[in-house]
């Protein structure tokens, strides 16, 4: 069964001009999977797994400095086999490790707060993500490693991730946020 379309474009679409998609082909696995409940429409609801997975600029389409830019997507499948995709989400970058972030006070999430005690300020907050022309307030590479339900509170999970391959993060999101990311429009 072929792969759903992504609920949201991103920045990795083609553009008028461009010869080639500037991401590998294929998502790579990194971090699975914490149950959902999945609304089908018209009252019907079903159980699926939720996981993360990345994808990175392409080595052969992209100038060297440009490499190994990372970006993630979250999806959703059916937990027996053949343990089909049903939704995937658009593609998105995670943040640096930053106290205060401009902008985002309302987002239903936590981040943990910046250590005083920071060895790798300059590598955790300089090397920004650059996809073609475009240059993103987030890390050039995030990498999501764990994803798990929070204890006493089945409605959140709590996302580990490293920023450009230096400085370990957690994240606390609400479950319903994340399937958000899997609806068309939302």
């Amino acid at each position: 069964e072929p792969e759903p379309k992504s609920s949201y474009t991103t920045i990795d679409e083609k553009r008028p001009g461009d010869d080639s998609d500037i991401l590998k082909d294929r998502d790579s696995g990194s971090a699975c999977c914490v149950p959902i409940q999945w609304d089908e429409g018209k009252g019907g609801k079903r159980k699926l797994l939720l996981g993360v997975s990345h994808t990175k600029t392409s080595r052969s389409k992209a100038i060297k400095s440009r490499m190994y830019n990372y970006v993630s997507r979250v999806y959703a499948f059916d937990p027996t086999p053949p343990f089909n995709v049903v939704a995937r989400s658009g593609y998105f970058c995670l943040g640096f490790g930053l106290n205060n972030i401009t902008g985002v006070d309302n987002l239903p999430h936590a981040e943990a707060e910046q250590s005083d005690n920071e060895q790798v300020w300059g590598a955790t907050n300089n090397y920004k993500l650059h996809i073609r022309q475009d240059h993103f307030e987030c890390p050039r590479i995030h990498f999501i490693s764990g994803i798990t339900e929070k204890i006493d509170d089945p409605d959140a999970v709590v996302i580990s991730y490293g920023i450009n391959d230096c400085y370990p993060r957690m994240l606390e999101l609400r479950k319903e946020f994340l399937v958000q990311l899997l609806r068309p429009g939302s």
